[in-house]
């Protein structure tokens, strides 16, 4: 049953105008003194299993919200006021953040999401405490930021007719699965702009557990829009909690923001918040029970995202499936595009139902690249997908892929405008998870 109803129409879009914002130039300061406190994974799943036993009280202090309270009682860490002052001289920040889509209410219909919004890190970790060394609720934290204050004042949830496609589109890759019986070895992995990845993940959440990686921060100027990605997890934040007194074990579905690789130049009108992705390794996710990963991208495309490359070689290398496909290789009956409404086509495999009763010919384990040639030939449109195997290749960092684990998480030694001037996540490392 699907527990998100699209067909009610709910998109009561508003528009805010708030004027000048006096805190935006602390953006930078706040991005600074925030990265200084790179949280280690070991950290990060203590502090989120503190979380869920004692909400946002002072047991649960780390390095966010010792920011948070040294803000309140007027401190300021060591060169956060010259810098935050010479960012009010240079006035180059828009005024206001501006969300597309805004809508006054959750995807259970109310306004649950105002309270989840100072506690959204804890309220969307996994259900299961196995998979919280792989959640990254970078972004999610910054709502609890002191000097994310006049973002959580201003935000609000969206929905998109993007998202609306994109829950419907994950709506129809689970009913591939539960058709055939959701097997205990194989995670999905949503590679999306971050608000469709949410829907996509959202959908999937009745059967498979999500595992949000949004390892950087929002800024008024990101190359990045995460406060986007923000807002649409808000959305779907009630729903999620929800989903998470399902039974398990349930199988991750890994949720990344596509946009996480933006293109960029180090230019005064961009804020470098771009960031990488560290994949559980092949031991992670053996340990898991994971044999199969089905990468799903947002668009169609013949290959992984560059960060990607290495992860997927190595995990590949060890005997891991992996198996390519897009969320815009779900389409409405006729290319249709409508999403919502009771008489809206359901979105299939190919776009029929012939072609989606064949999507398991084309995916099932064992079957090619692995072994032999297709009982049935893919149509030419999935040709390449169907046929994927990962591959050592050039990427961006200017040459083949590093081995996995050799990026760190960090763009800089590898790039040479990543990590410099106005950057921000890309200066942080951190180990692979579950190493």
């Amino acid at each position: 049953m699907n527990e998100h109803d699209d067909s009610d129409g709910r998109f009561h879009r508003s528009s805010r105008d708030d004027g000048h914002d006096p805190h935006a130039a602390n953006s930078v300061a706040w991005w600074r003194e925030a990265t200084a406190c790179a949280l280690d994974p070991v950290y990060r799943m203590a502090l989120l299993r503190r979380f869920s036993l004692l909400g946002l009280g002072l047991g649960t202090l780390g390095c966010t919200e010792m920011m948070w309270l040294s803000r309140a009682h007027g401190q300021q860490s060591p060169g956060a006021t010259e810098e935050s002052q010479h960012e009010d001289e240079s006035n180059e920040y828009p005024q206001s953040w501006y969300f597309p889509g805004a809508v006054e209410t959750d995807a259970r219909g109310y306004a649950r999401w105002m309270a989840m919004v100072p506690q959204l890190a804890a309220r969307l970790a996994p259900a299961q405490d196995a998979l919280l060394p792989f959640y990254r609720p970078t972004l999610f934290q910054t709502l609890m930021l002191e000097q994310g204050r006049d973002l959580r004042a201003l935000i609000t949830p969206i929905y998109t007719s993007d998202m609306c496609r994109a829950y419907s589109r994950g709506r129809g890759l689970l009913s591939l699965f539960v058709r055939r019986g959701v097997p205990a070895d194989t995670a999905i992995i949503i590679d999306a702009p971050g608000p469709e990845a949410i829907a996509a993940g959202a959908a999937l959440a009745e059967r498979f557990d999500p595992v949000f990686i949004f390892d950087n921060w929002p800024h008024l100027r990101g190359v990045v829009p995460s406060h986007l990605t923000l807002a649409a997890a808000l959305y779907f934040a009630p729903l999620l909690e929800d989903l998470k007194t399902r039974p398990v074990p349930r199988p991750p579905v890994i949720v990344l923001d596509s946009n996480r690789l933006a293109p960029y130049v180090d230019a005064a009108g961009e804020f470098d918040n771009r960031y990488m992705v560290d994949l559980p390794d092949a031991q992670a996710f053996g340990r898991l029970g994971i044999r199969r990963l089905f990468y799903v991208t947002g668009r169609a495309r013949d290959t992984e995202l560059d960060d990607l490359n290495s992860d997927f070689v190595a995990l590949a290398s060890a005997g891991v499936d992996i198996r390519l496909l897009a969320l815009d290789d779900f389409r409405q009956a006729g290319n249709e595009q409508a999403c919502g409404g009771q008489d809206a086509q359901p979105f299939l495999f190919g776009g029929d139902e012939e072609t989606d009763q064949l999507f398991w010919d084309w995916y099932a384990p064992l079957s090619p690249p692995i072994s032999g040639s297709f009982s049935v030939a893919p149509p030419p449109w999935l040709g390449p997908r169907a046929r994927y195997r990962p591959t050592r290749r050039p990427t961006f960092l200017g040459g083949p892929a590093p081995m996995a684990g050799g990026h760190g998480g960090s763009l800089s030694p590898y790039h040479g405008g990543f990590g410099g001037g106005r950057s921000g996540s890309l200066g942080r490392s951190h180990s692979s998870p579950g190493s």
